[in-house]
């Protein structure tokens, strides 16, 4: 009996080594394309190398960055709990949705973010949901991608069917746009929720300014790749990240522009809400 115990135990302690294969420690932030594969103190790439330095000096801790294959691969990882933050896009992340959550997404250019928007319809017409705005003549209060690419493009991933939309409508602004909505001279006013806030509450809340309308639609649009944390990390944590990586462009451009191609794109990265990366959420 005592000579099967020892027999066990050698067993036992000769088996650790093999099971022991734990991820780098450090903190990880796992992105497909790297240069190399596999977790590295020291990427060979420079911007990759600027980007780890940084935040290692911000966060005070060792930090890796993880090279794999593809997005897919990156999710499995963080999924896994071997990886700390991904860089994903919009159909890897899907994978991870129930465990994990967007905390930082791209800005395309200074002025053009993942602006709240709202779609307005009267309440008698019946059009208060996106997918009952089909075929709508839409107004709009400007050309700018704040006030209309970007509202288009979340109504489109709501659901709505905006390439049945008729010929827009420009006014001056969201009180000619709703004289417009009143007067039938368009089906659905569409402008950014601070628009929609200054119309619709006035200084004495007994007031009702827009009790004739609804809110057919209010959000983003769908974030399309991300800095993925998984759900589990704490707040603090979290919060810290966030502040680190808002001022990136400014301290350190270089890093910035190595996420960005890693990324698709964009000049600075803005803070999401945790549901960005999931279409039809607001």
């Amino acid at each position: 009996m005592i000579r099967a115990l020892g027999f066990f135990l050698i067993l036992l302690a000769l088996m650790q080594p093999a099971t022991a294969q734990t991820p780098p420690a450090g903190f990880r932030v796992g992105i497909a394309g790297l240069a190399e594969t596999g977790c590295a103190a020291a990427p060979s790439d420079g911007a990759a190398a600027a980007y780890r330095k940084h935040l290692e000096g911000r966060l005070g801790k060792p930090v890796v960055l993880c090279g794999y294959e593809d997005g897919k691969a990156v999710a499995t990882a963080l999924q896994d709990g071997q990886l700390d933050l991904a860089v994903l896009d919009q159909p890897s992340f899907e994978a991870v949705s129930k465990i994990a959550r967007p905390i930082l997404a791209p800005r395309a250019d200074a002025i053009t973010g993942r602006v709240l928007a709202v779609a307005l319809a009267l309440k008698s017409s019946g059009r208060d949901t996106p997918a009952k705005l089909a075929g709508s003549r839409p107004i709009f209060i400007s050309k700018l991608a704040a006030s209309h690419s970007v509202p288009l493009q979340g109504l489109a991933d709501y659901g709505a069917d905006t390439k049945s939309f008729k010929p827009e409508q420009f006014v001056l602004d969201e009180h000619a746009g709703l004289a417009a909505l009143r007067a039938g001279q368009g089906d659905a006013l569409i402008i950014t929720a601070g628009a929609r806030q200054r119309l619709c509450r006035g200084d004495d809340p007994k007031i009702v300014l827009c009790g004739d309308v609804v809110e057919a639609w209010r959000g983003r649009p769908t974030a399309q790749t991300g800095l993925v944390v998984r759900n589990d990390l704490p707040e603090a944590d979290r919060y810290q990240l966030v502040g680190i990586h808002v001022a990136l462009h400014q301290e350190r451009p270089e890093a910035m522009t190595f996420l960005a191609t890693k990324l698709g794109g964009g000049i600075a990265l803005d803070p999401t809400e945790a549901t960005a990366m999931q279409k039809g959420a607001r």
